[in-house]
């Protein structure tokens, strides 16, 4: 695809999300591989507003190209180190999705273990094993530092206290990732941690097409002392 056929589709999706409340005001940002680098969202615009002109061409260290004009989402650089870190990835996408931060204020940070119920099978075959990174700042060098290290074996990260990034091959697919992950948490967190996730035995007739497998005994989340959900949360 060319910039304005990227640029469109990342616009369409973008309204989309936002008009489903995946995002607000001016958070969350997303990026597309092109050439050499990406096109990603400039700082301080709102996925409910993005127009063809509101996207930066940036290297793959998160600099914008020479003649752009805006400057890019000072997430650019944890975009860059996921496309650095993943030749496969086409397109990344960060959200600040209700239930993605609740349960990353929820649930006990972890680089190796999985965060996300997994309430449906879209949780495994479409997400996988999500990872969540301990809270630092947005924009900051140490959050693409962490990212990258993470990012290598699954396509979908929680951020604490901040969001969810999710990447895959295409735009289409980082989208599906981001939905199932939201839903899977909605259904868990409004029912307290009482819904029924799959067994162990069910977890291996799931097989993930994007990220890790989902290990036996991990199919939710570690919660952090003295949390506890009661009648569970409305979202």
């Amino acid at each position: 695809m060319d910039r304005e056929q990227i640029v469109q589709a990342m616009i369409d999706h973008s309204r989309s999300l936002f008009q489903r409340n995946y995002t607000y005001s001016t958070g969350g940002n997303l990026s597309h591989r092109f050439g050499d680098g990406m096109l990603i969202s400039a700082t301080n615009t709102s996925f409910g507003r993005l127009l063809p002109g509101d996207f930066v061409a940036c290297d793959l260290s998160g600099r914008p190209l020479p003649g752009e004009a805006l400057q890019p989402s000072k997430e650019a650089i944890f975009h860059a180190a996921i496309y650095r870190a993943r030749p496969e990835v086409g397109a990344v996408l960060h959200l600040h999705s209700q239930a993605a931060i609740a349960l990353s204020c929820l649930a006990v940070p972890t680089d190796t273990g999985n965060v996300l119920p997994a309430v449906t099978s879209g949780s495994v075959t479409r997400v996988g094993r999500v990872p969540l990174i301990e809270y630092i700042p947005p924009g900051a060098q140490r959050l693409a530092e962490r990212i990258e290290a993470v990012c290598r074996s699954v396509n979908a990260i929680l951020l604490q206290n901040h969001g969810v990034v999710t990447y895959a091959p295409t735009l289409d697919q980082a989208v599906d990732i981001a939905e199932e992950l939201e839903q899977n948490t909605k259904v868990w967190l409004m029912t307290g941690g009482q819904a029924r996730i799959l067994t162990d035995d069910e977890l291996a007739g799931a097989k993930p097409l994007f990220g890790a497998a989902v290990a036996p005994g991990t199919q939710r989340p570690v919660l952090r002392e003295g949390v506890n959900l009661g009648g569970g949360l409305r979202l």
